[in-house]
């Protein structure tokens, strides 16, 4: 068994540290611009940090300030993102590049559109299984070509993606406008996304809990063989588990959303991104990073409100699209149970790692969790790494298939509780706290 002891800090040190810090700065202001200043200031601040006694400087200040070490050159860069991005926008309100195409076409051109995105997506997916497949020997080799081949439609793309962008963005604002969430007439803050790589997310967890201790947010084009490395080298710095993730979207402005998916995730996801540069002017926006309570509260009603949206905008612009009707209980015919259920068999994963690590079976935990891995790889599910910080990351989302967390059974209970999906959206973006949504239900008469 391991035993997990997360840094604590210390208020001498701190002063010890700052006082040292000062230095490295002043001395840092005097280096040469570029990247030769990026490489020296890492190198002094290091040889600080390292010449001094290990108890002047606080655990967890130690840590963080070696996983940014490591994660320096890869860092993604949001004011960059969101400076070409608003100007990217800024062009196209006033140039709409979707101005000149028919009503009767731009259903057409969003699914060419997705139709060449999912092609990419194909691709991608061999690669993530090659590399979950410990039986190749070098997964760098066997992809080169897949790689290849998907450069080459990244750039087909490019042309036709303004188009898309416009038109999606026109459907989900005309859902958003019939259900109310307008200020002075308008959609607010206006719908702007972009298809692009988001970036990854590097997640960690300490290992004798579930728990995201630590998060930073990297390149969208780092290689896969780099994420492998950095989750080796941040877990060599202390009892850590770590992951590198990819996400369906972030909520920049304008928000970022992948094209490799099918369409209606895609409409969820445009309208969840969206949902959280609402909730960016109240105040659950604002304690996002409060406590992992917030973060759940903020991402899950993000699902609550995108998922909803989404299925309005299929069922209204791509309605061949659309799930056929649930048959009714009277007519439904026994049927056998799905032979594997990903939501059930990941809670139960999730269920059972919990209480391993309650009692301090941290190595029998994580055995656990790989022989899971392997099952879910299986039945054609291609996790890469099942750990702590695979949960600490998807634990966030309380709707999803890997979370406990109550929150999510109260949120969809208010939202039913409420006369419309603007209503909810009002209501709970006021609120900070779990007990401030207990208190809300408690209002509609509803147990918490």
């Amino acid at each position: 068994m391991s035993k997990s002891s997360l840094p604590v800090r210390s208020g001498l040190a701190q002063e010890s540290l700052s006082l040292s810090l000062f230095y490295a700065r002043a001395t840092l202001q005097r280096l040469a611009r570029g990247w030769r200043r990026w490489v020296l200031s890492i190198l002094l601040i290091a040889f600080i940090l390292t010449s001094l006694p290990g108890d002047h400087i606080p655990p967890d200040e130690r840590f963080k300030y070696q996983v940014r070490t490591l994660t320096g050159p890869y860092e993604f860069s949001l004011w960059a993102w969101e400076a070409r991005g608003l100007a990217q926008k800024a062009w196209e309100t006033v140039a709409d590049p979707s101005d000149d195409i028919p009503p009767g076409e731009r259903a057409r051109i969003v699914r060419e559109y997705v139709a060449a995105a999912r092609r990419i997506g194909a691709l991608e997916g061999r690669i993530e299984r090659i590399y979950a497949d410990s039986s190749v020997v070098d997964p760098d080799a066997a992809t080169a070509p897949l790689r290849s081949e998907i450069a080459r439609l990244r750039e087909l793309q490019r042309g036709r993606r303004p188009i898309a962008e416009a038109i999606l963005q026109a459907q989900i604002s005309a859902v958003l406008r019939e259900e109310g969430l307008t200020l002075l007439g308008q959609v607010w803050p206006p719908v702007k996304f972009s298809f692009a790589e988001p970036p990854y997310y590097l997640i960690i967890s300490p290992r004798a809990r579930i728990e995201l201790y630590m998060g930073v947010y990297l390149q969208p084009d780092l290689p896969l063989n780099q994420h492998v490395l950095l989750e080796s080298q941040v877990e060599s710095l202390d009892n850590v588990s770590a992951l590198v993730e990819g996400v369906g979207g972030f909520g920049a402005y304008p928000t970022m959303v992948i094209d490799r998916a099918s369409l209606d995730w895609i409409l969820n996801t445009i309208a969840h991104e969206w949902t959280h540069n609402y909730l960016a002017f109240h105040p659950l926006g604002w304690h996002y990073y409060d406590s992992n309570d917030t973060v759940t509260l903020n991402e899950t009603v993000a699902s609550i409100v995108g998922d909803e949206v989404g299925a309005k905008a299929l069922a209204r612009f791509y309605p061949d699209l659309v799930p056929p009707e649930r048959t009714p209980p009277s007519q439904k015919r026994p049927v056998e149970p799905p032979e594997f259920d990903f939501g059930q068999e990941m809670r139960a994963t999730r269920l059972a790692v919990d209480a391993l690590l309650a009692k301090g079976y941290i190595d029998e935990a994580e055995a656990f969790m790989e022989a899971r891995r392997r099952r879910f790889l299986s039945y054609g599910y291609a996790i890469r790494r099942l750990n702590q910080a695979y949960f600490a990351f998807h634990g966030s989302y309380a709707t999803s298939p890997g979370a406990v967390d109550p929150i999510g059974p109260k949120l969809i209970r208010l939202r039913e509780l409420s006369p419309s999906l603007a209503a909810f959206l009002r209501s709970v973006a006021r609120i900070t706290s779990v007990a401030e949504l207990d208190a809300m239900l408690e209002a509609h008469g509803a147990a918490p």
